[in-house]
């Protein structure tokens, strides 16, 4: 792979993580409630995801793509209904105890989840790892330095992107104080959540 094309996928693939949808939204609410490591927990869930794309699309295993690709439609209401789950307890949540349940087990695991759901149900994200990105790289030629390059491509673009809105979005939470700011955050916390089921609901 020469340095434009992985100059060209860096860039397609960074814009495609910054660009605000339901990714950007699901890292945005976690990390408005819970602080900056669940949203990058969110940030993992996702590259998670992609690495999952690109085994397949490097492997050349279309024939799972294309099942994969069928079966994403249960994937997508599986996602959709655990998003407006965590979105009501989010809404309701007792802002009292926010803090202490950040270390919970649960709450990382369920962050993560968001990420690979949010991901793996995405048509968007199917189309761009197993239509537009076989156009930066040649499949039959790849050899495994260009995985490797690939791999750390995806990671350095998505995850910069969206670990950069984990850590702006913390910050601004932080700066807010007091149980009614808080209650009004994890409102707005679950609102993004909603909205991520609807865009993702919407999505074809």
């Amino acid at each position: 792979m020469s340095i434009a094309t992985g100059i060209a996928l860096f860039l397609a693939m960074l814009l495609s993580a910054a660009i605000p949808g339901p990714s950007v939204l699901a890292v945005i609410s976690r990390s408005l409630t819970y602080g900056w490591k669940q949203g990058l927990l969110v940030v993992l869930g996702v590259v998670l995801a992609d690495y999952i794309f690109i085994f397949l699309a490097l492997s050349g295993l279309s024939v799972v793509a294309n099942v994969m690709g069928e079966f994403a439609i249960v994937i997508k209401y599986v996602g959709i209904t655990y998003l407006f789950w965590l979105a009501y307890v989010t809404w309701t949540s007792d802002v009292s105890i926010t803090s202490t349940r950040v270390h919970d087990k649960g709450i990382k695991t369920s962050s993560v989840a968001v990420g690979m759901l949010m991901t793996l149900s995405n048509p968007k994200a199917i189309l761009f790892y197993m239509g537009f990105f076989p156009a930066f790289i040649d499949l039959q030629s790849t050899s495994l330095s260009d995985v490797i390059i690939i791999f750390m491509i995806s990671t350095i673009s998505v995850g910069g992107a969206l670990s950069l809105y984990a850590c702006i979005t913390s910050r601004v939470s932080f700066v807010f104080e007091g149980k009614k700011v808080k209650k009004l955050l994890n409102k707005f916390s679950g609102g993004f959540l909603a909205t991520c089921g609807v865009l993702l609901a919407t999505k074809t």
